[in-house]
């Protein structure tokens, strides 16, 4: 892999290979003997991965600014095949969800399905500002289940994935107050007359259509002080999950991890 090299000596830097960003880090890994490439999402470039020479070394002046969910302000110098670290200093290291499991899991699988639903070097700040307002939440100790459902349903529609959640989606007759097949191929909720013609899905029951239709309405603000049951949560999650699979067209495996470690009970399955 060739990429740009960092050196100390201005003169071989043009002043149009350096540039800076504002950027949240998905991922990261390893590479050679102490570099390390991250995948950053930014408010001005979108998602892009870069490498951080030398930032595994222990006296790094890179690494503790390029932990997992870390806001941060990077300079970089543009390379061939990857952009270069040159510079960073952290505006927030997140470190209370780093420091419990539940906020972790949940925050492992905010950056995932943003990292499987984008293309790289898309600018949109928008989704930006929601990462970076759902980790502030986290990290401020609020409850992952509403907060992490509300990333999702607002990230599915910024993305252009909204569910349709109010009308039959395959004969767009509005939905009565009862429970509700959601086609997950189909992108919504089917009416009882038209429920037999996708395969797969399941039944959304009323109480969770009107718990996402208030996310999608009202925002965080109308449900976090909803009280609702582990079986409720269980079907809700199950729910977004599946069609975020179905959307990302591969297997989520962040929230599945966190529970095998502890962190909750199972999703309920399709």
């Amino acid at each position: 892999m060739n990429v740009a090299n960092e050196t100390d000596g201005g003169s071989t830097r043009s002043a149009d290979r350096l540039y800076r960003c504002e950027a949240i880090v998905l991922a990261r890994m390893d590479f050679g003997e102490a570099d390390r490439i991250v995948t950053l999402y930014s408010r001005q470039q979108g998602k892009f991965r870069a490498i951080a020479k030398g930032a595994r070394r222990p006296l790094s002046r890179l690494g503790p600014h390029l932990e997992y969910f870390s806001h941060t302000r990077v300079m970089l110098a543009r390379g061939r095949d990857l952009d270069v670290v040159t510079g960073a200093e952290t505006e927030n290291a997140h470190l209370a969800i780093r420091a419990d499991l539940d906020a972790f899991g949940h925050a492992s699988h905010m950056v995932e399905i943003l990292n499987r639903l984008t293309e790289d070097r898309e600018e949109n700040a928008a989704v930006f500002d929601l990462l970076l307002r759902s980790l502030r939440l986290l990290d401020e100790g609020v409850d992952p289940f509403h907060v992490t459902r509300h990333y999702e349903v607002m990230l599915l529609g910024m993305l252009g994935f909204r569910p349709e959640l109010y009308r039959c989606v395959e004969c767009q007759e509005p939905l009565p107050p009862a429970p509700h097949h959601f086609a997950i191929a189909l992108g919504g909720l089917l009416c009882d007359r038209c429920r037999g013609r996708a395969a797969g899905g399941r039944v959304i029951s009323v109480g969770a259509q009107k718990y996402l239709r208030a996310l999608e309405r009202g925002g965080l603000g109308a449900t976090i002080r909803l009280e609702i049951d582990e079986s409720m949560r269980a079907e809700i999650e199950g729910a977004l999950g599946a069609y975020l699979r179905h959307v990302a067209e591969r297997d989520l495996g962040s929230l599945r991890v966190w529970r095998e470690l502890g962190g909750g009970s199972p999703e309920e399955k399709p």
